[in-house]
């Protein structure tokens, strides 16, 4: 007997409906069990996800009576199956470990491709899909039997392999391969990510999983199957320069709190403020500028002129939109005469430095530094002196500026310069650091999901330390984070980096 309609209700029955996995998308990602091998049951009618062994006895008599073959992933069966098979995902989640040394060495010339494909143009970066299914794997894949990854969003799932970032991968695969078509499901999955670079950072860190995932958002925008509200989006971008659709001039409140402040329409350092953190985090706004001013630099800023960086546009697949963008916005920034532009947004410094030359081939006309560079420059140079500031504070690192562009140090140094702070550090830090869930247009696409990976980095990684307050410098994480902590009850502040200075110089 086969695995029939029957059989699947007597397995929903028995671990409950939610658990039984029956959709093409399920068990075409259950049907591998290595993202570079080939696949290991072709014959998968569903999956069960249960760790009860009452469950899984019950399931094994089942199959005895049915006649059909289970496939218990824990005892690591191997063997291709070509009879009609349940697959029992009784694995755990993987656990974050702190940062472990990972040698050069350990990267093949395979993953070093991978890394090379994903960096360049638009002809370049489709290039990763390709060499990433090339089935070259780093020795630590080789001695992998069960390859799993982190993914910060699968918990929201009931860790439903499909919903993590292998089955991402291997969705992306399919839709390669023609053996899957682009269902609602599927784009709905490839979109329900950060693009937080986390998934494989423990096992072969130049495994540019989120750089896939992005080229493959490219593909599903040129198939017009874009999720509407991130076309909502690129409307509000090109009509008032913000994402959410703010109006120009409400960007500008934090403004009016700074008395006497000049704004030359050129000057040598070009202040861009970015939507987020104008319309999300205005005290980092004033804060950034408060700064500037006491350390006397000269500086710009765009005002209601300045637009959005394209980051959403980049992230979501909308790349011929995202260059419109880009070059309407190098018109205005080249019209500054600026040769810094200093950026507070983790998301805006990462779109300039990486995203512009590695996805439009665009190049910035001038230096772009994120705040924390550019304060650690004007405190080494003498132009600001932080006084004495009593508080104990953690550092929690955006993805945008850790994992995708390298930044960790900057922002530590910075509050390491003011006398009597206390850093305390995450276990989960710099390039481990756990996402918050705001990036890659989760929170617009599925708030409370994002919600959810804030939820754990402030419980699991915050409130365990009884720090005074959480630092960051991304807006995005800073509007996730502080709007969690309200809407769930943790008791957790979250301020910007340039607020801890602007506080300590000010004072």
């Amino acid at each position: 007997m086969t695995v029939d309609t029957d059989v699947v209700k007597s397995l929903q029955k028995t671990v409950g409906l939610d658990n039984v996995l029956t959709d093409v998308e399920d068990l075409y990602v259950y049907s591998f069990e290595h993202i570079f091998r080939k696949q290991q049951y072709p014959t998968v009618k569903a999956v069960v996800k249960t760790q009860s062994n009452n469950e899984i006895k019950k399931i094994t008599q089942l199959a005895n009576k049915e006649n059909f073959t289970v496939i218990l992933r824990s005892e690591g069966n191997k063997k291709r199956s070509n009879s009609e098979a349940v697959i029992i995902d009784d694995l755990k989640p993987l656990d974050l470990k702190p940062q472990e040394k990972i040698t050069p060495k350990e990267v093949t010339e395979n993953i070093e491709e991978i890394h090379r494909a994903g960096h360049g143009t638009f002809r370049n970066f489709a290039l990763a899909l390709k060499t990433l299914f090339s089935e070259g794997l780093t020795p630590r894949c080789q001695e992998c039997k069960t390859c799993g990854g982190y993914c910060t969003i699968s918990p929201s799932f009931n860790d439903i392999e499909t919903w993590s970032s292998k089955g991402r991968t291997l969705l992306i695969k399919g839709l390669n391969n023609g053996d899957l078509a682009p269902s609602k499901k599927l784009v709905d999955i490839i979109y329900t990510c950060t693009t937080c670079g986390l998934c494989f950072a423990q096992c072969a860190q130049d495994l540019h999983v989120h750089e896939v995932i992005t080229t493959a958002r490219r593909q599903i925008a040129e198939k017009g199957l874009t999720p509407q509200i991130f076309s909502l989006t690129a409307k509000n971008i090109f009509e008032t320069g913000d994402p959410s659709g703010t109006p120009p001039k409400r960007r500008l409140s934090w403004i009016n709190q700074i008395p006497n402040l000049a704004l030359p329409k050129t000057a040598e350092v070009l202040y861009w403020v970015g939507c987020t953190t104008a319309t999300r985090s205005p005290n980092a706004a004033k804060a950034v500028a408060n700064i500037l001013n006491h350390a006397k630099v000269n500086f710009t800023t765009l005002g209601e002129k300045e637009g959005c960086c394209g980051y959403l546009l980049l992230k979501t697949g909308l790349w011929d939109e995202a260059k419109n963008n880009a070059l309407m916005l190098l018109e205005r920034i080249n019209a500054t005469d600026a040769e810094i532009l200093v950026t507070p947004c983790a998301g805006c410094y990462y779109t300039y430095t990486e995203l512009y030359p590695q996805t439009l081939d665009v190049r910035m006309p001038l230096e772009v530094l994120h705040t924390s560079q550019f304060v650690e420059r004007l405190i080494k140079e003498g132009m600001i002196e932080p006084k004495g500031s009593n508080v104990k504070v953690t550092y929690h690192d955006p993805c945008s500026l850790g994992r995708h562009c390298d930044v960790y140090e900057s922002p530590r140094n910075v509050l390491k310069a003011i006398p009597k702070l206390e850093l305390v550090e995450m276990p989960l830090n710099r390039s481990r650091a756990r996402c918050c869930g705001a990036g890659g247009g989760l929170w617009s696409y599925n708030t409370e999901v994002s919600m959810d990976s804030a939820f754990t980095r402030l419980v699991n990684d915050v409130v365990p330390l009884d720090v005074d307050f959480m630092t960051t410098c991304c807006p995005a994480c800073y509007m996730n984070l502080r709007y969690t902590a309200i809407k769930r009850s943790i008791p957790v502040k979250i301020c910007d980096v340039m607020e801890v200075v602007e506080r300590s110089v000010l004072s």
